[in-house]
């Protein structure tokens, strides 16, 4: 008999799943796990969870009040098939990976705020960059690839930031104090008079040092010089009504976040200091309307604006200057063309002027425009069929044509099997194809852009009204990957890097996920998410396995709930990592956050990050018995926030 394949394998169970996990469960016994919300992104329209051919998960607002979250970058560390890396100390960036890639396409309101210029890795926006949490409604992230409705970017998945509506009149402050001279101040109001509705928040974030556990002398260390950043956040919607139907929206987003961020240098083994700045300004007019009573459109520009400065690595690299500007159109309308079929058809053009002074200098200019449409099939009562189309045309990449297809099974309201499948087109970046720092790093104007191709096959259902249960097994092919090469032996000296098309690069894992609401009080949510990476390259034969990705990661969450008190208990563990990258193989950090109720407008709460103080690091590369960018240690935060 032949050796079954771990693809062949989940397969198999989740199928197997199908037939013992299929039974109705009646809409009145769920309580909190329920399948039948709405979701915007995977199909660029609404669609109920359950109709939804793909794995998505859904964080509300309710979630993030209760755990305190402190910004975008905390709530996506508990989102099962999503690592967030802190690749840096201090003032440095933190981007997402889902399906263990970092090519993720970030949304606010549906709208692109990726940099075509790049980041430190084949991400392409800084998690920091997002608007305060406290303007938040909801965070969707899609897990797989969504290229032939979004395009570049959308290789490991989309998450799509949704802010609040002005419908009601309502507000918050909040404040927090901690450990290492941390300090948080927020502010958020919404209100609407007649047809016209206004949100707006503000925040200031700060921390001055930073505290690590040294793996190699067991003991907690404060970083030698200055570790400090400041995140300052600005956000502006107006909403005008028209009729009933028709609304007109305006808005801006601002952002500054600046300090200091040590990293380690290979070349003179010595411990550098990066003062950093990073502003983002971001703004928007969008026209939205519906026809047919239920068909929406929009009509979209948007100006985002980006200013990156290194102010230098003292004693190796000089100062750095990096501007975007990027002008942005969408258009989309979904039409229904019977009760059972409805297309989403749209199109995008992107321009981005890009212009770096410094050590490294260019001036140039991408662009893009594209066309899509997608059309979703419910083709009898309880299967649905998605296909989807984009064509792109990319100022240096040149024409490419992507197709989707996905296939929903709804097996009660409560309860579905899904397989999508999309091609994959990601374009170079402007650093990718232009970067020249005078020897050190540079480009390669002849990339190749990324394609090929991902699949998922999953199965969620309510098994009863406590317990919500997800499996799903994904896998991703592309071909002429891009990557920064880097000397693997810097004890032999300085070697420059550079950008390389790989020949191949696949990807591979599986997905666990567990809901229960024990009683009344307390409920446990857990995952376990395993990824495989591996590259193939030059003239090489056969793959090798990325030692930068962790294989096994997992989550443990018990949360305590009454009318007073919410307490939620969060593990967050990893196994397997590689000893080239890493230098331990497994890490568990536990934290808690407990908020009292002190009134009907006033909660208090306290935090603790890493409270068994884990020495471990998020992001790859280790030196000498030290890692290059360890995670921070034990720390605590108390606050406390006023609703009016």
């Amino acid at each position: 008999m032949k050796k079954m394949s771990k693809g062949m394998l989940m397969a198999a169970l989740i199928c197997g799943v199908v037939q013992w996990g299929g039974t109705p469960v009646h809409a009145s016994e769920l309580q909190e796990f329920a399948l039948d919300e709405y979701v915007v992104t995977a199909a660029r329209t609404e669609t109920k969870l359950v109709d939804t051919p793909a794995n998505i998960s859904v964080v509300d607002a309710q979630t993030i009040e209760e755990r305190h979250y402190q910004d975008v970058s905390e709530v996506l560390k508990d989102v099962p098939g999503a690592n967030v890396i802190d690749t840096g100390v201090g003032a440095y960036e933190k981007v997402v990976r889902l399906n263990g890639d970092d090519r993720v396409l970030i949304l606010v309101d549906g709208r692109r705020v990726n940099i075509d210029m790049g980041t430190m890795s084949r991400a392409s926006f800084d998690l920091n960059q997002l608007p305060d949490i406290g303007l938040i409604e909801r965070i969707e992230v899609l897990k797989g690839a969504g290229g032939a409705l979004y395009g570049s970017d959308a290789v490991g998945g989309v998450i799509n930031v949704i802010t609040k509506k002005a419908d009601i009149g309502y507000g918050k402050v909040n404040v927090s104090v901690g450990s290492n001279d941390y300090n948080n101040f927020s502010t958020m109001y919404t209100f609407k008079a007649n047809k016209t509705g206004m949100t707006v928040s503000a925040s200031k974030e700060k921390q001055d040092y930073y505290k690590f556990r040294d793996i190699k002398t067991d003991t907690t260390k404060r970083w030698h010089g200055q570790s400090d950043f400041e995140n300052e956040k600005f956000s502006l919607k107006i909403t005008q009504e028209i009729n009933d139907s028709n609304y007109l929206e305006a808005g801006h987003d601002y952002s500054k976040y600046d300090g200091n961020s040590p990293s380690f240098s290979t070349y003179n083994q010595v411990m550098c200091l990066n003062k950093l700045e990073k502003e983002t300004s971001n703004s928007f007019l969008k026209y939205n309307w519906t026809i047919n009573e239920s068909d929406e459109g929009y009509f979209q520009y948007y100006h985002n604006e980006t200013d990156y400065a290194n102010l230098g690595i003292q004693g190796v690299i000089s100062t750095g200057y990096m501007n975007e500007k990027v002008n942005g159109i969408d258009i989309q309308q979904a039409l229904s063309i019977t009760d059972n079929n409805k297309i989403v058809f749209g199109t995008s053009w992107r321009k981005s002027d890009v212009v770096t002074k410094g050590s490294n200098n260019y001036d140039e200019s991408i662009d893009n425009l594209a066309f899509f449409i997608n059309d979703i099939w419910e083709f009898s009562s309880n299967w649905a069929l998605n296909t989807g189309i984009r064509y792109d045309n990319h100022s240096e990449a040149g024409d490419e044509t992507t197709f989707s297809l996905g296939l929903n099974k709804k097996i009660s309201d409560n309860s579905h099997v899904y397989f999508n499948w999309g091609e994959v087109f990601k374009a170079p970046t402007t650093d990718d194809l232009f970067y020249d720092d005078g020897g050190y790093s540079f480009g390669n104007e002849n990339l190749k852009p990324e394609t090929g191709e991902t699949w998922t096959i999953g199965y969620t259902t309510m098994i009863n009204d406590r317990t919500k249960f997800g499996i799903s097994y994904f896998e991703s092919d592309l071909e002429d990957a891009i990557n920064w090469a880097y000397d693997d032996n810097p004890e032999d000296g300085w070697e420059p890097s550079y950008v390389e098309n790989l020949d191949k690069q696949k990807k591979k894992g599986f997905e666990l996920s567990l809901d229960h609401k024990i009683n009344d009080n307390f409920a446990l949510e857990g995952s376990y998410t395993y990824l495989n990476v591996k590259e193939k390259e030059g003239n090489s034969k056969s793959y090798s396995k990325d030692p930068n990705a962790i294989p096994n990661s997992y989550r443990l969450g018990l949360k305590y709930n009454d009318n007073k008190w919410n307490a939620n208990l969060y593990m967050r563990a990893g196994s397997g990592a590689s000893s080239k990258s890493y230098l331990d193989s497994n890490y568990i950090t536990i934290d808690l956050a407990v908020t009292y109720e002190a009134s009907k407008n006033l909660s208090i709460y306290a935090k603790g990050y890493n409270l068994f103080n884990e020495a471990y690091a998020e992001q790859a590369g280790h030196f000498k018995g030290q890692y290059y960018s360890p995670a921070q240690s034990r720390r605590f935060i108390v606050g406390a926030e006023y609703k009016f």
